[in-house]
Order: structure tokens, then sequence, then C-alpha cells
């Protein structure tokens, strides 16, 4: 089995995969920078005890992180619950992938670990696609049908831009991301709701739109992946046809793995 990890600002995502690629278990973690590597070490071996899984299941290890503070403490735990040095996403690594943006050292692993999982799943019939991750920040990032990966544009996340608005104004309360059905709150909390996560949605398919005139592909033709957690309280407002993949960063690691593992 491997054992995957997706270290985000919010919330650390892990994943136990079969050999074939299947998703056997998954739970998450806070981030928190405050909290010892034997701290996460224990979290994740009760996780593994909950589940019935013991050290010598697993076979290797993989790791991307957003959060260079927590990058080598989660090493350490991966190391420590699989007997495995974990594989780290970023140079050396091979993605499956071309990175044509300024920098390539700049991309975050997380997009990248959703960009091979993309390509994967498209398999032989690989096209445009836009994909879409909502969650501290919300991110837009371009491949096209060459498995080029062009650009991208970040934007902040829902519970940022809810958090913002409480913080910096003297009267708007704080408020908790749910879903709304209606454009014209009837009071502060619908009003901001309306705002944001309409908000997004409405971002989200206007660039879309901009995305595929910039990328000179039909309108219409990319194919669009979502996922991230805050995802939920959003797609619905998505005008643009979509396909959904709550655990996309950690199927991109499992395929990463793969590749660099033949």
């Amino acid at each position: 089995m491997l054992f995957a990890i997706d270290v985000g600002n919010t919330s650390i995502s892990c994943g136990v995969f079969s050999s074939a690629g299947e998703l056997l278990h998954s739970f998450k973690l806070s981030s928190d920078m405050n909290r010892t590597s034997d701290e996460y070490i224990s979290l994740i071996h009760s996780m593994f005890w909950a589940n019935g899984l013991k050290k010598e299941d697993f076979s290797g290890a993989i790791i991307c992180s957003v959060v260079p503070m927590l990058t080598h403490k989660m090493c350490e735990c991966a190391k420590n619950v699989t007997g495995k040095k974990p594989k780290v996403v970023g140079p050396g690594l091979k993605s499956g992938f071309s990175i044509k943006i300024d920098n390539p050292a700049e991309l975050g692993a997380d997009m990248v670990a959703n960009t091979a999982a993309v390509i994967s799943l498209m398999g032989e019939n690989i096209h445009n696609a836009i994909i879409i991750d909502m969650g501290t920040a919300t991110t837009l990032s371009a491949l096209t049908a060459e498995k080029e990966y062009i650009g991208s544009c970040i934007l902040p996340g829902i519970n940022v831009s809810l958090d913002s608005l409480h913080i910096q104004t003297a009267q708007i309360p704080s408020v908790a991301p749910a879903k709304i059905n209606k454009a014209i709150g009837k009071n502060s909390s619908d009003s901001v709701r309306a705002g944001v996560i309409l908000g997004n949605a409405i971002m989200i398919d206007g660039f879309i739109d901009k995305f595929e005139k910039e990328m000179k592909i039909e309108a219409g033709s990319a194919e669009i992946f979502v996922t991230g957690g805050l995802a939920p309280v959003v797609f619905s407002h998505i005008e643009k046809k979509f396909e959904y993949f709550e655990n996309l960063t950690l199927l991109g690691l499992y395929f990463i793995y793969k590749n660099n593992t033949k």
C-alpha cells in the first residue's frame, strides 16, 4: 500500500492506496504549526490502528506540501509510520507533464498533483482542461492537450473572504460558509454568503471563459475538473459543466509515485 499526504494551509489530507490505485482509507488533520512531529505521529498511528493498518503493510509514501514549516515534520511522520522514506513532490520527481510558466519551481505541489491526476484520469484521450481547487485559496489551472501546464490564477478562498469581511469591517458578522439559494440576502449573514459564495461561482464561470479565450480554444471545449473542501458550497451555482473529484490531489500523488517507481 501507499501512504499519501497532502499538506495544505488549513488541513492535512491523508490517503492510503492499494497497489492498484484504489483509495482504501482517508482522513484529515488540522495544519497546526505548533504540533510536534511526535504529536502528528501519534495522531496518524491512532488513525492507522482504527483502520487495522500496520507499518509492514506499506511499500512507500509520498508527500506534497504548500507549508514549508510542516514539510519536514510530515516527512518524519511518514517515515515513522510506514518505515519508508517518503518521496516529496518537487524538483527531481517526474510529474508527467511540462510546466510552461516563468519559474516552474514556483508551482505549488498541490497544483502539480492535481494536474497529474487530471492527466491520468483522461488517459489516452487528453483534452484541454481547466482544474479548479477550492481550499484556503481558490486556484484555476490551465492544461493543454499537449500535456503542458501553461499557468493559473489565484484568488482568495471562501473562508479567507468571509474572515476578511468580518475582520476589516465594524459591523459585518462572522459568517460560516453554507449553501445559499438567492443573490439578494434578507439579512447580513445571507447577504455576505450571497456575495462570497455566489460571487465565487460567477468568478469561476467568468474565468473559464477567459481561460478558453487565452488558450485559443473553442468556448466550452475545455474539460473542467473541480476539487477542494469548499467546492460543495459553490458548485451548485457554477453554470459550466464540470466533474467533481473530492480526493483529486491524493489521487495525483498516487500517480506521481507510480510514475517515479517504474
